[in-house]
């Protein structure tokens, strides 16, 4: 049976969540007054607890911040970054001059490599490193505050549902490995305007987080089936149209600072399997698979992705969510995807809270993503010292376990979400006693304005 009480008062009904708070007090009181001091104080609360575990990603990466982002050591110590990769070349071009990361990064994430570049002072490279390293990560922990709070207003009765995205054990190890948190505060900011009913402002800000992060197409799209499906062609014409004009407007500042913005598309065409994609695992085998072959598998998993997200939002007979249609259809697109780095965990924080999977479930699938972050990082090390070194083999386990872990949050997304589905109004909800209207936020039924 659903049970409210796990939403808003987890520590009284999860085991995990019950031991976890243990360190400041132990679970709630059965006379605690749940929700008196609001989604915002929950949201702040665990915005500042994210700060910590990212403070515990620093500490994960301390080799590197003292000694370097050099090959093969930061590989040995599991404490690469992208990061202060982007401190490397000349200041001042644009994020298209040489060197610049606009030919590999979508138009706003290169924008944000290059500004982040722009304020490190010059220095020894090791210096540069540092600063830029510094930087980013305070801007990292503003992103995931940013999303924290995003996601925490879409559940509005069950604010603790967002430490789904503040406190995964993943924000230590994959948080500070780039800039992916971008496209992901975006992303999520995107989706808490379309669910409090600003259709043109989600729009803008769903098609910004396109050009940090190509992934939110998925969840537009999850919005879009939604929306046709209830109705509410108007405002899902406003979102598109927004949407639409954040794209055209980032392609035309690409264009006007001297740089192509479909550069890292044309090398994502031309490009082999990359780790963590199953397709890796011929590469492993030494039977690779023809860049052309693995682009048409990519696309045919997007397609894939959405004829489902069609089915599932269509039948008659169950009223589709939009998160767990949104998570399932985002895993089939990374699993078919030519590539699924360490820190595309970061994409499905905000959807985990969203369906409000269970703690259990969320830490199991954070273990096995902490273990693939490890064994990745040993298993590229390999030509370095081949005796301590990952096998390839090995090293195949684990990508099938984090995929096997990727299915699993899917398929149990399904059931997390029907305890979201409790409302006043619906007949198998019990009776409430007399006292102040529970408020059921949209995210929690449709993500979809009113039509009209």
């Amino acid at each position: 049976m659903p049970s409210p009480t796990r939403l808003t008062a987890p520590s009284r009904r999860e085991e995990p969540a019950a031991l976890a708070t243990g360190i400041i007090g132990g679970p709630v009181g059965r006379f605690a007054a749940i929700g008196r001091r609001g989604w915002t104080y929950a949201a702040a609360m665990l915005s500042a607890l994210a700060s910590v575990l990212i403070a515990l990603g620093v500490l994960q990466k301390n080799h590197c911040v003292r000694d370097g982002w050099g090959s093969p050591g930061a590989l040995w110590r599991a404490c690469y970054s992208d990061l202060p990769v982007g401190s490397g070349g000349p200041k001042g071009g644009t994020p298209w001059s040489a060197g610049g990361a606009g030919h590999s990064q979508p138009v706003l994430t290169a924008i944000l490599d290059w500004f982040v570049k722009q304020l490190t002072p010059g220095g020894s490279a090791l210096g540069t490193q540092q600063v830029y390293f510094a930087i980013g990560t305070v801007i990292i922990v503003l992103l995931i505050a940013l999303t924290t709070l995003a996601t925490a207003s879409m559940v509005r009765d069950t604010p603790w549902l967002a430490a789904h995205v503040a406190l995964s054990p993943v924000l230590i190890t994959s948080a500070l490995v780039s800039f992916d948190v971008f496209g992901v505060a975006l992303a999520t900011v995107g989706m808490a305007l379309w669910a409090r009913k600003h259709p043109v402002a989600a729009g803008i800000l769903l098609g910004a987080a396109v050009m940090a992060r190509t992934y939110p197409l998925v969840l537009l799209g999850a919005i879009v089936l939604i929306a046709l499906r209830d109705g509410a062609r108007g405002p899902l014409l406003r979102c598109l149209a927004g949407a639409a004009g954040a794209i055209v407007v980032c392609f035309g500042l690409a264009y006007a600072m001297g740089g192509d913005p479909l550069d890292p598309y044309r090398a994502w065409w031309d490009q082999d399997a990359g780790y963590g994609s199953p397709a890796y695992l011929l590469t492993v085998a030494h039977h690779p698979l023809p860049a052309a072959s693995l682009s048409i598998i990519a696309v045919l998993g997007w397609v894939v992705a959405f004829l489902l997200g069609l089915y599932l939002s269509g039948r008659p007979a169950i009223r589709t969510q939009m998160a767990p249609l949104a998570l399932t259809m985002l895993v089939i697109v990374m699993l078919t995807g030519k590539s699924m780095s360490v820190q595309s965990c970061m994409w499905v924080l905000p959807l985990m809270a969203l369906v409000a999977l269970r703690w259990r479930e969320h830490l199991m699938w954070a273990g096995a993503e902490i273990a693939y972050f490890v064994m990745t990082w040993l298993y590229i090390a390999g030509p370095s010292n081949t005796a301590k070194a990952m096998p390839g083999a090995a090293y195949s386990f684990f990508l099938l376990i984090r995929v096997i872990a990727y299915v699993g949050i899917a398929w149990a997304s399904w059931e997390s979400s029907e305890d979201l589905r409790r409302d006043p109004a619906t007949p198998h909800s019990p009776p409430k006693a007399a006292g102040p209207a529970r408020v059921v936020p949209d995210v929690n039924h449709r993500l979809t304005p009113d039509a009209g």
